[in-house]
């Protein structure tokens, strides 16, 4: 099995500005940790992104209120840095004028910050958890994948406030903005959008629409990008479901269909965050628990691949779920497991040559996050499937949801040869 890797487009600040219809809260974000490290699939959180995001810099500042700081220890979440040094890239781009960077260090919480870095980031630099940015033209790549979207109607990208004649009056704009060189094209984007529709009656709403087609664009870009510097590596990217680039993950626009159930993995329903030794275990490859880890990815990715039954699904499935019980309850006597938290379900969205084509839905502690889908694949076995008894419809064209699935590596190598290299 590919090691995958994850790209936390979640935590963009753009988003912060234009947030989604999507509550990601302290809970949120936490419990996107935990799936992560329950599944094995290591995140590269972008500088930026960790210095600016709240949860995230709460996480640092207060590590008994998330695993974070643990996982980051653990080389599980690795920073993408431009100069492997937080401190550093706060201080540049502060210098360079950028208004995120500026409001952080004129914030109460620069000073404790700025302390924990310095005695926290030496320690990240000997293990080596700063990875550098990709070397393709990031500016570049973002205007080539929200290219992708130029002739579509709007009503085809999900967007009910921008009529198409907004749309094409922003891309126009934006065009004549890049005339002259393709640096800050996302800035670029921005900008044609507020002088576009800024001052329209439903100018907060378009503006959400139109930046929100943008943040996807971005961290579509980036894993295409990542995907051209770990060549041999599987590249997530953990983002909203976009209808405008389903195409890239394979997914296409999905038909409302109910949901089924498969053995969930059963967790404590308390999971202590003041005990990083144990996080920091969990995502150890030689720990007894990561090798029963390890057990469970390689049985799914089979029964994915329909190369392993139910019962072999439901006997790892358990045998996962005890050893994380042991693992998070050793100082308890009855160890037991305590509560369903992290569930799998499956979509249907039609069919195609060789079988149903189905996402993987999943989800943490009884639906307190939203339904994020994580695979895409071909059902074979439909007959060992149980229905939900209380399960709604799902149409995942009509709601906003998390996406975290790999992209479709043939057309991500097609889209980065498109995309210059830095010199």
């Amino acid at each position: 099995m590919q090691q995958a890797l994850t790209y936390l487009g979640t935590l963009d600040d753009v988003v912060q500005r234009y947030p989604w219809n999507i509550e990601i809260g302290l809970q949120q974000f936490n419990q996107m940790l935990i799936r992560k490290a329950l599944l094995g699939e290591k995140i590269i959180i972008n500088d930026g992104y960790l210095l600016n995001h709240p949860f995230a810099r709460q996480a640092l500042l207060n590590p008994t209120s998330s695993p974070l700081k643990a996982l980051i220890e653990a080389n599980f979440v690795q920073v993408m840095s431009r100069s492997g040094s937080l401190l550093d890239v706060a201080e540049k781009m502060a210098a360079q004028g950028v208004d995120s960077f500026q409001a952080l260090q004129k914030s109460a919480e620069w000073p404790d910050l700025q302390r924990m870095l310095k005695q926290w980031e030496p320690g990240l630099q000997r293990i080596e958890n700063f990875i550098p940015w990709p070397k393709k033209h990031i500016s570049h790549g973002f205007d080539n994948m929200l290219g992708r979207s130029r002739d579509l109607q709007v009503d085809t990208l999900g967007m009910t406030a921008v009529s198409n004649d907004d749309f094409q009056r922003v891309f126009d704009l934006y065009t004549a903005k890049n005339k002259t060189d393709k640096e800050a094209t996302r800035t670029r984007w921005e900008q044609a959008c507020i002088e576009v529709v800024g001052n329209d009656p439903q100018g907060k709403a378009k503006l959400n629409e139109l930046m929100g087609l943008a943040t996807e664009a971005y961290h579509y870009n980036f894993a295409v990008c990542l995907s051209a510097q770990f060549s041999q590596r599987k590249i997530l990217v953990e983002t909203r479901y976009s209808r405008a680039f389903a195409d890239l993950i394979q997914l296409g626009q999905p038909t409302e269909s109910e949901l089924v159930d498969i053995p969930s993995i059963q967790i404590p329903q308390k999971l202590s965050f003041d005990r990083p030794q144990l996080w920091k275990e969990l995502v150890d490859p030689f720990s007894d628990v990561a090798a029963v880890q390890k057990e469970y990815q390689d049985v799914m990715d089979q029964f994915f691949a329909g190369q392993a039954n139910a019962k072999l699904v439901e006997e790892v499935s358990l045998k996962y779920s005890k050893a994380l019980s042991a693992h998070f309850e050793n100082d308890e006597q009855d160890g037991g497991i305590k509560k369903v938290a992290l569930s799998i379900g499956f979509l249907g969205l039609g069919l195609v040559a060789g079988g149903p084509v189905t996402a993987g839905l999943l989800w943490l502690a009884e639906n307190s996050l939203l339904p994020t889908v994580t695979r895409v694949f071909k059902l074979r076995d439909k007959g060992f499937f149980k229905k939900q008894t209380t399960a709604q419809p799902m149409d995942l064209s009509r709601q906003n949801t998390l996406s975290s699935v790999s992209i479709s590596l043939p057309l991500a190598e097609k889209l980065a040869k498109d995309i210059p290299d830095f010199n």
